[in-house]
């Protein structure tokens, strides 16, 4: 599995005495400083969302043609390897569709069928085939693309920590400059976390992704980023 490791850190504000009591901040001299920390993996999983669509005249041909178009993927399931469990499908959508003329006079109703099917691959590399696949049966949307890692719990738990580290280092380059020296932590706090994926800076319908899509109409291999911040007051002492 690739992975990378990124950390950054910023102080915030070197305060004083000046602090009110009863405040999250220490009454005495204190460092504020932010850290972050990053993780970039290649993902094990992608799901996919597709949409099956179709109008029509009368209902009947409205349902016949996306039940077509989903019944075609299911049966293509297993050349990617994907089993049953890990495919969920909407009840059927169905509508009346009224659009009028130049003349604002009604056209004959017509009938809107509807599908969605959600997919887990746990091979990212089948993705390009499979969407082709959705498209062959008959899918006409593609709505969404999410990549995943199985290790997201410990692979967070490793940004956290390096962002922590980070703080610390910061905190105490800070202290040491002003010629003090770094004290007991006050406070650390989660700032916020986030998780990026893709292949690049483009998009793939909705979805950021990270690369190029090259020319075959194969893309480069995607990247999962977790993202941990904290903040933390540290005490000095002089």
């Amino acid at each position: 599995m690739r992975k990378r490791m990124f950390a950054a850190a910023l102080p915030l504000v070197l305060a004083s005495t000046l602090a009110l009591a009863g405040t999250p901040l220490p009454d005495g001299p204190h460092v504020v400083v932010q850290g972050e920390g990053k993780v970039s993996v290649a993902p094990d999983s992608a799901i996919v969302t597709m949409v099956a669509r179709h109008r029509a005249a009368s209902p009947s041909e409205a349902k016949r043609v996306v039940d077509r178009a989903v019944n075609a993927l299911l049966k293509a399931a297993p050349v990617f390897d994907v089993a049953t469990d890990e495919i969920s499908a909407s009840d059927l959508a169905l509508r009346e569709n009224i659009d009028y003329d130049d003349n604002d006079r009604p056209l004959p109703v017509a009938h809107v069928a509807s599908r969605e099917l959600k997919v887990k691959l746990d091979d990212p590399d089948k993705l390009s085939a499979y969407m082709d696949a959705a498209l062959a049966a008959g899918f006409t949307e593609i709505s969404d693309v999410s990549f995943k890692s199985s290790k997201e719990a410990s692979l967070r738990e490793q940004a956290r920590a390096h962002a922590v580290a980070q703080a610390r280092e910061s905190a105490n380059g800070l202290a040491t400059t002003f010629g003090g020296k770094l004290g007991a932590v006050y406070s650390i706090n989660s700032v916020n976390s986030s998780q990026a994926h893709g292949y690049g800076n483009t998009t793939l319908d909705s979805i950021q992704v990270t690369g190029a899509r090259m020319d075959s109409g194969r893309y480069l291999q995607p990247s999962i980023d977790f993202t941990e911040r904290v903040a933390a007051v540290f005490e000095i002492s002089r």
